[in-house]
C-alpha cells in the first residue's frame, strides 16, 4: 500500500496537501483545521492495519504567524511552567516550547497543549530545560534545529527506502562481530539478512592502542551499503567510534535514545581531546559528530520503529546508564527475533529501575558478560553504600581526601545519589568535589528525569529534592580549583577516568598516592592492562607523568589505602546474568555471548549451556554466525 492509497482512507473533506514518510512514520499535512485538532480517531484504524505512527499537521498556510503564536502560548501556558525559548519549524509546521515543567504545558489530560494547537494551529513539542545549564544538551538541538530542511529530506529518503515491506518468513540471518567478541571495549556487531546490513554499536577499545578499533576493514563491511546503525548507549566502548562512519561515507540513520545521543556527543568530542592530546591525531573530527547528530533518530523505551524493509526495532530499559537501551528487532515477517542486549543491569540502583525482559519472542540473545566469571559477586546495593560509608567516615576522621575514579556517565550519578542523602542526614560534613566530564554528564540527567527510576522521579517531582543540585557538590572546572582542592583539608573527590586511564584522576593520585591518611576507592569495572586494574591488583609503585613539570616522568608509592566497593557497578553479576536468562519472558533458542574477558566467558558459556541446556556460543572477532 502506498501513501496515495493510504490517503484514500482518510475521511471525505481531510484537505489534505501533502503526504510523506518522516522515517518510520507517516505524515499527512491537512488544511482542514477541525482535521487537524480532531483526528484522532479517524487515523486509529489505519495505525492498527499498517502499524505505524500516523500524525496530522496543519499545513503551513493556515498556521498562525509565528510572532502571533509565541505570544499566544506564552499567554496560555501557566506562569508556574516557566516557558523559555520557543522555536519554529515551519518544515514541520511545528513549534517546539522549552519549560522547566514541560507537564504544565501538557496540562491535565492534555488540555492547555489542545488549546495551543486550536489557538495558533501549531503542532507542538514539548522539551525540558534542565536545571543545570548544559552547552552539549544546546549545542544537540541546535544543530537538530538548524537543520531542519535536511533533515525532512532526509526523514522522508529513509521512510521512501523503508517503504512498508515487511520482509519474508523465509530466509537468513547472520551476525559478524566486528569487536566486543571475547573482549571488554569497541562493540561493533554486524547484523545482516538478505535486503539488509545493520551495525549493532560502533565503539572503542579505549583500554588498548593496538587494537583500538572495529574491524571495518573486512570485506562483509560496506560502509555504503549500510542500512542503518543502532547505539545501545553513550559509553565510548559502544558509541566512541560513529562519527568515523559519516566522517568517510556513511549518510543513513543511527538510532538511539535523546540522552544518548547529548552524552555521545559529550564522550566523543572528549575522545578528540583526548587522542589529539597522546597521539596527535584522532580518527575523526568534529564534523563526523556534527553529522552523527544531523542523521538521528530518536526513539524512547516501547516505541516500535521500522529501521530497514525487513526489521523491526524496539528499545527497552537497560537500566545500564542514562538513555541506555536493549534492542529487540523483529525481522522478517516473524522469520527471527534477536534480543541485543550491549550493557544492562539486571538489579535496581538508586538512578534506574532493573532491565526489561518482557519480550513476545526471542530466538537468539547477544548478551554481554563482563561479569561472567566464576568468581564475579558484586556486593549488593546495601553492602557496598555500608562499605563507602564506613570508609568515608574513617578517612575524614583521619584528616585525609577520599579519591573515587568514576566514569563520568552512570557511576558518578550514582554516587552523587548517595552522597546527597548522607549530607541530608548529616553523615558527612566535607564537600564532595566533581572533576572531569561529570558536571556537565550530569547537567544532561537534569534534562532527562524521564528515564530515570520511578522511585527517582517522584523524588524530584512530588517531594521537590533533586539529588544533583544538592548543596554538598562542588565542581572542579580547572587546575587551580583542582590544586586547591589537593591543598585543602578532609573531602571526597569523585574524578574522571573510571580506568585511571587518564584525565583528572591521575593528578590527584600523583598529589595524595603517597600519603597513607588518604583513601583510593574503586567503585567501577577495570578492564585488563589498565592501571586501575594493576592498582587493583595490588601494584604499589607507578610510573606517571607530570603535566605540570614538562611531561618528566617519575615514580609515585601508592601508601594511600586502596579498596573496592563494586555494588555500585553499572553490569551484572555472574548471578544477575544467570537470573536475567531464567526470567525472560521468551526462552531463546541460542545464547551468544560477548563483551567480556575470554577465559570468562567461556566458563560462563559453558555454565549457561549445564544449567539452561540452550545452545551457546562465545565467538572471536571477525567470526561469523547464523542465527536462522
Amino acid at each position: 500500500m502506498n501513501l496515495d492509497e493510504i490517503k484514500g482512507k482518510l475521511p471525505a473533506g481531510s484537505m489534505i496537501t501533502n503526504a510523506l514518510f518522516e522515517g518510520s512514520d507517516i505524515i499527512f499535512y491537512t488544511k482542514n483545521k477541525n482535521f487537524f485538532l480532531e483526528s484522532s480517531s479517524d487515523v486509529r484504524d489505519l495505525v492498527q492495519m499498517l502499524r505505524k505512527r500516523i500524525d496530522i499537521r496543519p499545513d503551513p498556510a493556515i498556521c498562525e504567524k509565528q510572532d502571533v503564536a509565541a505570544a499566544n502560548i506564552r499567554k496560555i501556558a501557566p506562569a508556574e511552567a516557566e516557558v523559555g525559548e520557543i522555536l519554529f519549524e515551519p518544515e514541520f509546521s511545528r513549534v517546539i516550547i522549552y519549560a522547566k515543567k514541560p507537564g504544565l504545558i501538557i496540562g491535565k489530560q492534555g488540555e492547555t497543549l489542545k488549546k495551543i494547537k486550536q489557538e495558533t494551529c501549531w503542532s507542538p513539542m514539548i522539551k525540558r530545560i534542565p536545571l543545570i545549564q548544559s552547552k552539549i544538551v544546546d549545542k544537540a538541538r541546535e544543530i537538530i534545529h538548524s537543520e531542519s530542511k535536511y533533515r525532512q529530506r532526509f526523514l522522508n529518503k529513509i521512510g521512501e527506502q523503508i517503504r512498508l515491506d515487511k520482509g519474508s518468513k523465509e530466509g537468513w540471518v547472520r551476525v559478524s562481530f566486528l569487536g566486543s567478541a571475547r573482549e571488554v571495549g569497541r562493540s561493533a556487531i554486524l547484523l545482516q539478512t538478505k535486503k539488509s546490513r545493520v551495525l549493532l554499536d560502533c565503539g572503542v577499545n579505549v583500554a588498548s592502542v593496538a587494537e583500538r578499533h572495529p574491524y571495518l576493514d573486512i570485506p562483509e563491511f560496506d560502509i555504503e551499503a549500510l542500512d542503518a546503525v543502532i547505539i545501545s548507549h553513550a559509553h565510548l566502548d559502544h558509541a566512541g567510534f560513529l562519527p568515523y562512519l559519516y566522517e568517510y561515507g556513511y549518510e543513513g540513520p543511527t538510532y538511539l535514545t535523546a540522552p544518548t545521543r547529548d552524552i555521545m556527543i559529550l564522550q566523543q568530542l572528549d575522545y578528540i581531546k583526548t587522542m589529539q592530546g597522546e597521539t596527535g591525531s584522532a580518527p575523526y573530527t568534529s564534523k563526523g559528530i556534527k553529522g552523527a547528530v544531523k542523521h538521528s533518530i530518536i526513539m524512547d523505551y516501547g516505541h516500535v520503529v521500522d529501521i530497514t524493509g525487513d526489521m523491526r526495532l524496539t528499545f527497552h530499559n537497560a537500566g545500564h546508564i542514562l538513555g541506555s537501551a536493549i534492542s529487540h528487532i523483529h525481522i522478517g515477517e516473524g522469520l527471527h527475533n534477536l534480543v541485543y542486549t550491549a550493557d544492562f543491569k539486571y538489579g535496581k540502583s538508586r538512578l534506574f529501575d532493573q532491565a526489561s525482559m518482557n519480550f513476545a519472542r526471542c530466538e537468539s540473545i547477544i548478551m554481554e558478560s563482563t561479569y561472567g566469571g566464576a568468581a564475579d559477586r558484586t556486593l549488593s546495593k546495601q553492602e557496598s553504600e555500608e562499605k563507602l560509608t564506613n570508609l568515608v567516615k574513617e578517612t575524614i576522621k583521619r584528616g585525609g581526601k577520599v579519591v573515587i575514579p568514576s566514569f563520568a556517565v552512570g557511576r558518578a550519578q550514582e554516587l552523587m545519589i548517595f552522597f546527597a542523602e548522607m549530607a541530608d542526614k548529616k553523615e558527612i560534613d566535607v564537600p564532595v568535589y566533581l572533576d572531569g566530564m561529570i558536571w556537565d554528564v550530569t547537567a544532561i540527567h537534569t534534562a532527562y528525569p524521564e528515564f530515570l527510576s520511578r522511585g527517582l522521579q517522584k523524588q524530584i517531582f512530588h517531594q521537590s529534592n533533586n539529588p544533583f543540585i544538592n548543596p554538598v557538590f562542588k565542581r572542579v572546572a580547572s587546575q587551580v580549583e583542582r590544586k586547591k582542592v589537593i591543598d585543602g583539608g578532609p573531602a571526597v573527590i569523585i574524578t574522571t577516568s573510571g580506568m585511571v586511564t587518564g584525565g583528572p584522576i591521575m593528578e590527584y593520585l600523583r598529589c595524595l598516592a603517597e600519603d597513607e591518611k588518604n583513601t583510593l576507592v574503586f567503585v567501577g569495572y577495570q578492564a585488563e592492562g589498565t592501571l586501575g586494574r594493576n592498582i587493583q591488583m595490588g601494584w604499589r609503585d607507578i610510573s606517571m607523568t607530570n603535566r605540570t613539570a614538562g611531561d618528566s616522568r617519575s615514580t609515585v608509592r601508592i601508601n594511600m589505602q586502596v579498596e573496592t566497593a563494586s555494588g555500585f557497578g553499572a553490569h551484572s553479576d555472574r548471578q544477575q546474568l544467570l537470573n536475567y536468562i531464567s526470567r525472560l519472558k521468551s526462552k531463546p533458542e541460542r545464547v551468544i555471548l560477548n563483551h567480556g574477558e575470554s577465559k570468562k566467558i567461556v566458563d560462563f558459556g559453558r555454565n549457561i549451556h549445564k544449567i539452561f541446556r540452550i545452545e551457546t556460543q562465545y565467538p572471536h572477532n571477525l567470526d561469523a554466525l547464523r542465527l536462522k
